[in-house]
């Protein structure tokens, strides 16, 4: 429950204004006051906001809020941005767990819709589970349907239910597999990385997917400041929905696959940044 110490409080009006679920509101002579404390979602919003530490909310510690630091470049983070590349060739040095903890710390304080934090992450190092998994993957996006898309009504029906841009996908990943199977090369599902991030979210939150991007984002980005390398794991993700798969990462009923990404230092780096396609934008 958020409180108010109004021998502090010098009604500059910020709580009100950036809580996000009308818990806060103001008195007639402008006096901040918890109206609906049933509406709270301990975001911690007017907490962080009010300049005088005159807002406290009981569930959530006040030695968790750390002072912010000064503001980042633009330059800084442009820079950032525009070197992040999907690493697929990665040192044969494994992540210290206490970096991989950082990350997922980072991950976990990404926005989740209405501040569920519902999402939950698991850490795959050990190199056999990764290659059993691996197998599983394979398994599923080809036995699964993949293998009838090298047909012309194979094609024709990918197509037809899933569009064009969604088809030229799937038949990319037919390509890769069946071009792999025909030379007996290795499938690279995780790519040799000595880690794995999974990230899953309670079945029935149709925001499930959108918070899991938003954490998987965090550690691309916090893990690039670091001198690591990340690479999200589309074919976990194009496979997720596979009860063995499922079974095999140990998820409950109720929790959905959402997302992966491997993280590794990278063999090398990248000297010029990719341009990117021309997009859409509409101006109203």
């Amino acid at each position: 429950m958020t409180t108010i110490d109004l021998a502090r409080c010098t009604k500059c009006g910020a709580c009100v204004e950036e809580c996000p679920s009308y818990t806060l509101a103001f008195k007639e002579d402008h006096t901040p006051w918890v109206r609906y404390s049933e509406n709270c979602i301990s975001c911690g919003h007017c907490v962080a906001v009010c300049p005088v530490s005159a807002v406290t909310d009981v569930g959530l510690p006040e030695d968790l809020f750390v002072p912010v630091a000064g503001g980042v470049s633009v330059e800084a983070v442009r820079g950032l941005l525009l070197s992040r590349r999907s690493i697929r060739s990665f040192q044969e040095r494994p992540v210290p767990r206490e970096i991989l903890e950082e990350l997922i710390n980072f991950a976990a304080r990404a926005g989740s819709a209405s501040n569920a934090q519902s999402e939950g992450f698991i850490v795959i190092q050990d190199k056999k589970v990764l290659e059993e998994l691996a197998d599983l993957v394979v398994d599923r996006m080809w036995n699964g349907g993949l293998k009838y898309v090298g047909s012309g009504i194979g094609r024709l029906a990918i197509r037809a239910m899933f569009g064009a841009d969604m088809s030229r996908q799937i038949g990319l990943y037919y390509k890769n597999l069946e071009l792999r199977k025909r030379n007996s090369d290795p499938v690279r599902v995780f790519w040799n990385s000595p880690a794995l991030v999974v990230v899953h979210g309670l079945r029935k939150n149709q925001m499930a997917s959108t918070n899991s991007a938003l954490a998987i984002r965090n550690i691309e980005i916090m893990a690039l400041s670091m001198g690591l390398g990340t690479c999200w794991a589309g074919f976990l993700i194009a496979a997720a929905r596979s009860k063995k798969i499922t079974k095999f990462l140990q998820l409950a009923d109720d929790r959905n696959l959402l997302g992966a990404i491997m993280v590794g230092y990278p063999k090398r780096h990248y000297q010029k940044t990719i341009p990117s396609k021309q997009r859409s934008v509409r101006w109203i």
